[in-house]
């Protein structure tokens, strides 16, 4: 359609008008346009083009854009001084501090009638004092900071029962002090008119403490030296599992899960289904929120929790980081405390925890499908490694070489002959450990990777059968034990034993006495305890007082995890690192990234640079063990948040001292390494520790101690600082050291591993600088200071 002719203006009272439609429009900054005294100029012309012309703005117009504009400045101005304000004033914002604490109710205060549903009663009181905690902070000097309260636990205790709760905060200009938290429960507690006045209360029970937090200050240290320090090590004995009753899952948005059977109170705290439909929409909108793949399985665990044979099976420690990764911002603020991933176990055998399901379509959508097969585990439960060729055809349940694509009959364990290429099969055959039945999930997969606890029951594995060792007929004779303990304690690469005892079997008065189906346990007892060799026999053990061992500290610096080649040094090290090569190296990760590296010392702490946390003191860290690569989960792999940082005080030195919020637990794939003795040969060949160019697999990295003027060109040479050499093929080099990786160098007289040093900063690996000296924050300097922090932490 074409159009021709003169366009003529319609009348100028027309309701289409040209006129009303410029005159009286809005401007593209929302400001109304002033009426004009003329029409709008416009011309139209015969080819249909329309052109306008700028209209001028009228005085009253030019001094509203011009108050418009200072107004503006003026906001701009503010908010600059604000920020400003904020920045050098105030600081950094604060962390978010929660306090947990207990005290003792004697009565109820109840009226009416009784309840009998124990489950119910309970849910009842722990919603009463939810309510008043929250009234008590919520009405007290410190609300305008106040958060929220959460009940965590009801106890039974000798005076009656003790109740175990929450209270967190948002400091807004300083921190909340303990002090202040005591003193406004103190006073609710004692006052007769209080928000708790309906319960009697013992108020001088009343303990609160400030939960771990990320913290950049520097811990209180000693003014001198313990003389005889034997441990700083927290020693368990007991591994007290809670009894449960199993219950069928009957929640139709979990019957995906491989299991049927859960139990309350779950995960969540809620202590009935019924309770549990109630607040059932605070978890479908997080699922909805599609923030995760593994969203659905995980939620679905912490609401129905898997019961086995009455113990509560929790989701797995990295399960629940994999969680956090993509949902964890997503968590409404009342479920943190309950999602938190350091309630939850490392994985220790099928059945210590659920692992991430699927692990296999993981490694794929991550394109390392590769993986599978190689010897190597990529999963928690090692399912990668148990579908190929090499396990199969063993069976159900065989038993995994730890280290190699192997797999035996369970009854192949300890029978005499090595089965695995390095005879892992035949080395944990006796043992310490806490109790029979974790031992036995922890063995049950994998011929490596148990618990090296220091004190707990002597234990035993033959062809298939466990055990322990019976103190018969050497109860009462205190030296034939002591002998059979040092022996114990030094095969399991511990120094000594400190104390061997006869006691009553606990498991067999608990979990066997109660249950006649379960299969009774088998005891052994020591043939001559003077003799060089210790030799078994089996026993009836009929008054069932067996040998419960305490041994000293483990050795350090050694890799236990490579059997007779332990001291062998860097020969037969292959470069790529394999599980156990250098168990005492830790990744550290922010935010879940990682970004630095650490060294183990002792089971609370570990040894870095403290220029990996330089503007990031408040983020949430935590330090990976026992993995060699980054994007899988080893079934060995452990986790634990750091929670405080201490600089060393040597003028020019970056090293840092870093406290784990628990202790790691010892295993051939988790223990320390030595500190230096004395002085470093510059002869003598180290290894540092870097990641391949994918930042995945970990790699060694052979360095020479070199003459300092060797540096200069290249780095700030420093009297503290070690100036080594790699000793790289030509163009080979893949790697790249993470600040804080360590310079590690063997001991050909004791056969051990030492610190000599820590990275200060990221050394990337590149042709241009092939061979380039690097410079290494030097430990024998440290010795003391190490010592004494360690040390003075454990008061």
């Amino acid at each position: 359609m074409t159009f021709s002719g003169n366009m003529e203006s319609k009348p100028r009272n027309a309701k289409e008008s040209w006129e009303s439609e410029l005159g009286y429009g809005w401007t593209r900054s929302g400001q109304r346009r002033c009426r004009g005294h003329r029409p709008p100029e416009s011309t139209m012309s015969v080819s249909s083009d329309i052109r306008f012309t700028r209209r001028k703005l009228s005085r009253p117009c030019r001094g509203c854009c011009a108050a418009l504009a200072a107004l503006l400045v003026l906001l701009l101005l503010a908010a600059v001084a604000v920020y400003l304000g904020h920045m050098y004033l105030f600081g950094d914002p604060l962390n978010r501090q929660t306090f947990r604490g207990s005290f003792v109710v004697t009565s109820w205060g109840e009226t009416g009638e009784e309840e009998n549903d124990l489950e119910v009663k309970n849910t009842t009181r722990e919603y009463d004092l939810r309510q008043a905690l929250h009234d008590a902070y919520s009405n007290s000097e410190l609300r305008s900071c106040f958060v929220g309260a959460e009940i965590l636990a009801l106890d039974s205790a000798d005076e009656g029962e003790r109740v175990h709760f929450e209270v967190s905060f948002e400091p807004i200009f300083t921190a909340v002090g303990t002090p202040d938290v005591t003193d406004v429960m103190d006073r609710q507690l004692r006052s007769p008119t209080g928000y708790f006045s309906t319960i009697t209360v013992l108020p001088d029970t009343l303990h609160i403490e400030e939960s771990s937090v990320i913290s950049s200050q520097a811990l209180t240290e000693s003014d001198s030296l313990e003389e005889e320090a034997t441990t700083t090590e927290m020693i368990s004995f007991e591994l007290v599992e809670e009894v449960r009753e199993c219950a069928p899952l009957t929640l139709p948005l979990c019957s995906h899960l491989p299991y049927n059977i859960t139990t309350y109170p779950n995960l969540v705290a809620h202590p009935s289904k019924e309770v549990l439909m109630r607040d059932l929409v605070a978890f479908r909108e997080l699922l909805d929120a599609e923030c995760s793949h593994l969203a659905q399985d995980f939620v679905c665990q912490m609401l129905q929790p898997q019961c086995s044979d009455g113990r509560l099976v929790r989701p797995c420690r990295a399960y629940c980081r994999a969680f956090h990764a993509g949902c964890g911002a997503r968590l409404p603020e009342r479920l943190r405390a309950h999602f938190d991933c350091a309630r939850f176990p490392d994985y220790f055998g099928p059945g210590s925890c659920a692992p991430e399901p699927d692990c296999n379509g993981g490694l794929r959508r991550l394109a390392l499908s590769r993986r599978a097969c190689d010897g190597v585990p990529d999963c928690a439960d090692a399912a990668e490694e148990r579908g190929c060729a090499h396990c199969t055809a063993a069976g159900q349940g065989a038993l995994r070489c730890a280290l190699h694509p192997r797999c035996l009959p369970q009854q192949h364990r300890c029978d005499g002959i090595p089965h695995c290429p390095d005879a892992s099969d035949e080395a944990g055959c006796l043992w310490v450990s806490r109790s029979l039945a974790s031992w036995k999930r922890e063995t049950r997969e994998s011929t490596l990777g148990a618990r090296r606890s220091r004190g707990g029951y002597a234990v035993w594995a033959e062809r298939g059968h466990t055990g322990k060792i019976c103190a018969a007929p050497y109860e009462d004779d205190k030296k034939a034990l002591m002998n059979v303990a040092n022996s114990l304690c030094k095969v399991l690469t511990f120094t000594s034993a400190i104390s061997a005892d006869a006691v009553l079997d606990g498991e067999v008065e608990g979990e066997y006495k109660t249950d006649e189906n379960k299969e009774q346990p088998e005891y052994v007892e020591v043939v001559d305890p003077s003799a060089a060799e210790i030799s078994f026999v089996k026993s009836e053990c009929p008054e069932r007082r067996v040998l419960k061992v305490v041994c000293d500290q483990l050795e350090c610096g050694l890799a236990s995890a490579r059997g007779r080649e332990a001291g062998s040094g860097a020969a037969g090290l292959p470069r790529a690192a394999r599980p156990g090569d250098w168990p005492w190296h830790a990744a550290l990760l922010r935010a879940n990234v990682h970004v630095c590296d650490g060294v183990l010392l002792h089971p609370n702490w570990l040894l870095t640079t403290a220029s990996c946390f330089q503007g990031q003191p408040k983020a949430e860290w935590t330090a990976r063990f026992g993995t060699v690569r980054i994007q899988s989960t080893s079934p060995w792999q452990q986790e634990r948040r750091i929670i405080g940082l201490v600089r060393s005080p040597v003028e020019g030195s970056m090293l840092a001292l870093v406290r784990l919020e628990e202790p790691v637990e010892m295993t051939d794939f988790v223990r320390p390494t030595c500190l230096p003795e004395g002085g470093m040969n510059n002869q003598s060949t180290c290894n540092s520790l870097g990641w391949t160019r994918n930042r995945d697999q970990l790699q060694r990295i052979h360095v020479v101690p070199t003459v300092m003027q060797s540096c200069e060109n290249v780095s700030i040479a420093t009297t503290n600082g070690i100036c080594a050499e790699p000793l790289y093929d030509k163009d080979d080099c893949d790697e790249e050291e993470y600040a804080g990786s360590s310079m590690m160098c063997f001991d050909e007289n004791s056969k051990r591993w030492s610190l000599a040093g820590v990275s200060g900063w990221r050394i990337a690996c590149s042709k241009i600088g092939l061979g380039r000296p690097r410079i290494y924050d030097s430990v024998s300097s440290h010795v003391d200071w190490i010592q004494k922090t360690i040390s003075n932490s454990a008061r």
